[in-house]
């Protein structure tokens, strides 16, 4: 199991101590919709942040993983709760690891339905 593998296990029970003890003191942390968040009592404010406001990991699914020394990489399917609705999300993360913890990571996201192009764009 890799560190970017225990960070998402950590994200699928909802657990901020379970989070923030899967990333380094001095971690980054990009989403793919836009925040940055630095170090690790940040991550620990936004994971509080997220819970108190009822959201929720539903399944957070890796679909395809691979490693090259300290970066890992992965493609996932994302299934999540938040403002009321739920919501799936595809994916990508490409990760540093240091001491068995995600020192930095960033996400991509699909940000339209994927189709087979047949000639014509959608």
């Amino acid at each position: 199991m890799s560190a970017l593998t225990d960070y998402i296990a950590a994200w699928k029970t909802n657990d901020t101590e379970r989070i923030v003890e899967s990333v380094t003191e001095d971690v980054v942390i990009t989403e793919s919709f836009g925040p940055v968040y630095y170090g690790r009592e940040r991550v620990r404010e936004w994971c509080a942040k997220w819970n108190e406001e009822g959201s929720r990991v539903l399944d957070w699914t890796i679909t395809n993983e691979a490693r090259a020394g300290d970066l890992l990489v992965a493609e996932w399917r994302f299934e999540y709760h938040q403002d009321g609705e739920d919501r799936t999300l595809l994916g990508a993360t490409i990760a540093t690891e240091r001491d068995g913890k995600i020192a930095q990571l960033r996400e991509y996201a699909v940000t339209d339905d994927l189709y087979t192009w047949e000639g014509e764009w959608r």
